[in-house]
């Protein structure tokens, strides 16, 4: 497992994680046409802030008061994963209808939070650099979240559950799974249908 924090600093960060939820809340609630201006531009500043941390001692010191704690070693060189949600999330709401964006960005917040709870406190089968544990926790968390929310078939329901945890299986921090968990299961959803 790469670069695990401990207990509680991951439930402090994947509640920050699952506060992402927000998103697909405020693109229900506003509608894709007045939210994507704002999450297009959050997706443009937010990285450059992140990157500008490693670069600029004024924004290196108030990144560290406030989000070192959770932040994962190996994110120290490279985007955070936050940045990573949001650019995920502007690119699956810009290029899928609302209701495949919403359900990948619940799943992206919710399962990949389940995932990394679970697979941190009970996770003990290792699985490629996870963990079977959370990865199960992933997958009955997304399914319940798809198939609730997807008016697709049933087997389409399933291949998008299954490729969105396999895309958390092999996600790497440089793979990150907060960009490609949501395009990957909003993409299948709109090939199998759902408007």
């Amino acid at each position: 497992m790469h670069d695990p924090l401990n207990y509680h600093q991951e439930v402090y960060r994947k509640l920050i994680h699952l506060s992402s939820s927000c998103i697909p809340f405020m693109l229900w609630y506003f509608g894709k046409d007045t939210f994507q201006p704002w999450i297009i531009s959050c997706a443009i500043i937010l990285p450059i802030l992140d990157y500008g941390r490693r670069h600029n001692k004024f924004l290196y010191r108030i990144y560290s008061d406030l989000f070192i704690t959770f932040t994962r070693p190996i994110e120290q060189g490279i985007l955070s994963g936050a940045s990573w949600v949001i650019i995920g999330a502007a690119i699956t709401i810009f290029i899928f209808n609302e209701n495949t964006a919403i359900i990948g960005l619940l799943v992206l917040s919710i399962a990949d939070s389940a995932a990394a709870i679970v697979g941190i406190k009970f996770g003990k089968t290792q699985l490629f650099s996870k963990s079977l544990e959370g990865s199960t926790a992933f997958f009955i968390t997304a399914t319940i979240i798809v198939f609730s929310l997807s008016s697709a078939a049933a087997y389409v329901n399933f291949i998008a559950v299954i490729a969105a945890t396999f895309v958390e299986l092999f996600s790497t921090p440089r793979i990150n799974d907060n960009l490609l968990i949501p395009i990957v299961l909003a993409l299948i959803l709109t090939i199998g249908g759902v408007g």
